[in-house]
């Protein structure tokens, strides 16, 4: 499975990106893939999102920098942005012999184990998908899309985000969850950089895969571009 570290990239053009490895999966002229990144400040609506979930005007939007998106992934509103990392694993399902609901599960054991390495005690909560350090404080969230058994879109987990995406949307349609950090559950700080890899190692070790690095340039000139 390939690795590929790529640098901040907007939404949309992420977007493009995967539905194009997808398309190259299904094809099978492309192996599974997890692409490792980040988001300018986004507000991205699931097919469950409600546009009353954003509390503020498209002006006040604009004036504070943030994109929105509707989105073909689950789930409701969820905010991107700079001290953030997102995951974006594309892989065939039947290869791995499992199903949706075991997909969501491994991969919120991915992030817990993630966190783990990096000191940070982290859980699933039931009937809600995510990761949590504590009651209503969430960490990480999901949202994913299968098509024909490949999936796309993934995870994103916050590391030390710029903005409290409570001052201007719902959070995953739940109005008492507060977004936090890694930087607000430990003490010295944490690299981006740091986070990928440990990220990348639990999600390994989670799925049973061996990854492949794979520069991000050269991969982009491979698949799409």
């Amino acid at each position: 499975m390939l690795l590929v570290n790529l640098p901040t990239l907007d939404y949309g053009r992420a977007l493009e990106l995967q539905k194009a490895v997808v398309a190259a999966r299904l094809s099978q002229s492309c192996p599974d893939v997890i692409l490792i990144l980040e988001h300018p400040h986004t507000i991205t609506l699931g097919v469950r999102g409600n546009p009353s979930d954003i509390l503020v005007s498209d002006r006040c939007l604009l004036n504070k920098g943030i994109a929105l998106y509707y989105s073909d992934r689950g789930g409701e509103a969820t905010y991107h942005g700079p001290g953030q990392v997102v995951c974006y694993p594309i892989m065939d399902l039947r290869s791995l012999r499992i199903t949706v609901k075991d997909y969501v599960r491994r991969l919120e054991r991915t992030i817990i184990g993630g966190l783990a390495r990096l000191g940070v005690h982290a859980f699933k909560e039931d009937r809600k998908t995510g990761v949590w350090t504590g009651p209503d404080r969430k960490i990480a969230s999901i949202g994913i899309r299968i098509m024909r058994r490949v999936t796309y879109h993934g995870f994103s987990l916050n590391v030390d985000l710029e903005l409290d995406p409570s001052e201007f949307m719902v959070s995953c349609g739940m109005p008492q969850a507060r977004m936090v950090s890694i930087s607000d559950v430990l003490s010295d700080t944490v690299s981006m950089e740091s986070v990928r890899a440990s990220l990348a190692e639990s999600f390994s070790t989670e799925f049973q895969v061996r990854l492949e690095p794979c520069p991000g340039r050269e991969f982009l000139e491979r698949v799409c571009c």
